[in-house]
């Protein structure tokens, strides 16, 4: 008799998930000083893509590795700075349309980074921010304002700038140098001065970006952060505060809602978003402790979305205190968009009747808008559609 032939069981595949789609961020310096901040950001976050874009060459040169170098206006300025000549930034980056458009293609969200003031910054920023509008990429700027002993020039200068921006950027982080004044003694050095900054803003970048691409227990994902900057030119606040004691929840709350750097607060926000991330022994009611303060400092009708990340490092057995060196770790990022400021207000009056041009507004702006009083047209004399504001779609 014949061996029986073993009959092979067919192998079991299993069914393969389609991959994870990774939200491409990139975070871009401009000019001398937004490259420096870039400098400072880019090793401390491995998730988003990092590029210091300057005219002055050599500036490029001690910039971080860990950024992209992208020189532009070359044939303009031989390679130099622009000497605080804002319409020469805006040229030399007018010249490279093209190659800026490259650099900047096939992102789903960006962050501009400026110190506005002098040339290269304010000049070429606005060039930036309408290219990226023109993509339709989502875009936040942060932007720092000159120091009071800068004079008025430098000050007119970075608010040019910002009326440029404006309308072409979803929301603006707006930070006042002076404000420093209220972290650091008057006679700190100039650099430890800037550096403070920048670690501040390091801090409440590596925040956010870390929450995009973290997934949690409650997700907060990019498609939040597109409903909470929907909208073009309005003042957004960013801040990360964190703890190690869990006996400072209420406390560390307060300190992400009152940002020393920030002329403004977010008591009149529309959108918050934000995220709690903590360890396993995060619970319930550090949870419900953060929401209720978060709540009760900002605006009752705002839209708010929050989410929670936690990670497995941070935990300790409630019998156990934590190693020496090392504590349960809380920390709270909170994006706010539609902020008021009547600075803002102040320099940014809303555009007058049949001039305006654009259909969306800073959110600052709008208690004036709703007050304002409007021509009603009988139905047989409106021959078009009339597009209306932002705050009506």
């Amino acid at each position: 008799m014949g061996k029986k032939r073993k009959i092979k069981k067919p192998k079991l595949t299993k069914p393969t998930e389609p991959p994870i789609y990774k939200t491409k961020i990139k975070v871009i310096g401009i000019g001398g000083g937004g490259s420096l901040i870039v400098s400072e950001i880019a090793p401390a976050i491995k998730r988003a893509g990092f590029v210091v874009a300057n005219t002055d060459l050599r500036a490029l040169q001690t910039a971080t590795k860990a950024a992209k170098h992208f020189q532009f206006g070359q044939k303009l300025t031989q390679g130099l700075g622009t000497g605080m000549k804002p319409e020469l930034g805006e040229q030399a980056a007018e010249s490279e349309k093209e190659k800026i458009k490259e650099l900047l293609k096939g992102q789903d969200f960006c962050i501009l980074v400026s110190c506005l003031g002098g040339g290269t910054g304010s000049g070429a920023s606005p060039i930036f921010a309408k290219i990226l509008k023109n993509l339709r990429i989502p875009t936040l700027g942060i932007f720092t304002l000159p120091f009071e002993f800068e004079k008025e020039k430098r000050a007119q200068i970075a608010r040019d700038s910002l009326e440029k921006l404006r309308f072409n950027l979803n929301a603006l982080v707006i930070i006042p140098n002076q404000k420093i004044f209220q972290l650091i003694d008057k006679n700190t050095p100039l650099k430890e001065a800037f550096s403070a900054i920048n670690k501040t803003l390091v801090e409440s970048l590596e925040g956010l970006i870390t929450f995009i691409y973290s997934p949690g227990l409650i997700n907060v994902d990019f498609a939040d952060l597109k409903t909470i900057l929907a909208g073009r030119g309005r003042l957004a606040y960013l801040n990360t505060a964190e703890t190690k004691s869990p006996n400072q929840i209420e406390e560390l709350a307060k300190r992400v809602l009152s940002n020393p750097l920030s002329p403004y607060s977010v008591q009149g926000a529309r959108e918050i978003l934000y995220n709690i991330d903590g360890g396993l022994n995060l619970n319930l009611e550090q949870v419900e402790q953060i929401g209720k303060t978060i709540s009760n400092s900002i605006n009752p009708q705002a839209r708010v979305a929050f989410g929670i990340t936690q990670n497995k490092k941070d935990y300790y057995p409630p019998s156990a205190l934590p190693a020496k060196g090392r504590a349960p770790r809380i920390k709270i990022t909170l994006l706010a968009n539609g902020c008021k400021w009547k600075e803002w207000d102040a320099i940014h009056p809303p555009p007058e009747g049949p001039k305006r041009k654009f259909g969306r507004v800073a959110g600052g702006l709008e208690s004036r808008l709703r007050q304002a009083p409007r021509e009603i047209k009988k139905p047989e004399e409106v021959k078009i559609k009339v597009r209306q504001n932002a705050l009506k779609e």
